[in-house]
């Protein structure tokens, strides 16, 4: 009898780790699924800009700043920012060509002096020198040198900044 109740008890501990093993797989699933359904909602948004700012490169042809503007747009909502700034590297200076969500005080002087000629140190200027994306988490962490307008005016506090490169030919 013994034998017999020894056996029962195994098939129940059997079936135990059966379970446990197949609620294992489906919580396995269940976080793959959630991942995959992530990815095709970034992928679509993302997709999404694209249509939005070809709409506007088809819209006006010839003019750059309304391209500028969706472009900006765009990429401040995907990168759930809460302001955004494109300038053009030219002649050593950065170019303000479009401005989405900043400040008053920031857009005012941006119009008066589109033109930055930054700092080496500053975010700006390690860009230009580097070439390469500039994350700071903290900007009043810097050195006041390296603390960028936007962040005084604009009271932003972490900044990524992104070199869109031209390809060679």
């Amino acid at each position: 009898m013994s034998r017999k109740g020894a056996k029962s008890r195994r098939r129940i501990t059997s079936l135990r780790s059966k379970t446990t093993k197949a609620r294992t797989r489906v919580d396995r699933l269940r976080a793959a699924n959630a991942d995959l359904k992530k990815k095709l909602a970034e992928a679509l948004e993302q997709q999404t800009a694209t249509s939005e700012v070809l709409k506007v490169i088809s819209s006006s042809p010839g003019q750059l700043e309304p391209v500028f503007q969706a472009m900006l747009e765009n990429a401040t909502r995907l990168c759930e920012a809460d302001l955004g700034t494109m300038a053009l590297y030219e002649d050593g200076g950065f170019r303000h060509v479009a401005l989405h969500g900043a400040p008053p005080a920031y857009a005012e002087l941006r119009q008066r002096e589109p033109v930055v000629r930054p700092h080496p140190e500053a975010p700006l200027g390690r860009l230009a020198r580097t070439k390469q994306v500039v994350h700071i988490e903290d900007v009043l962490a810097q050195p006041e040198q390296a603390q960028a307008g936007l962040a005084k005016l604009a009271r932003a506090r972490t900044l990524l900044i992104v070199p869109l490169l031209k390809g060679s030919s």
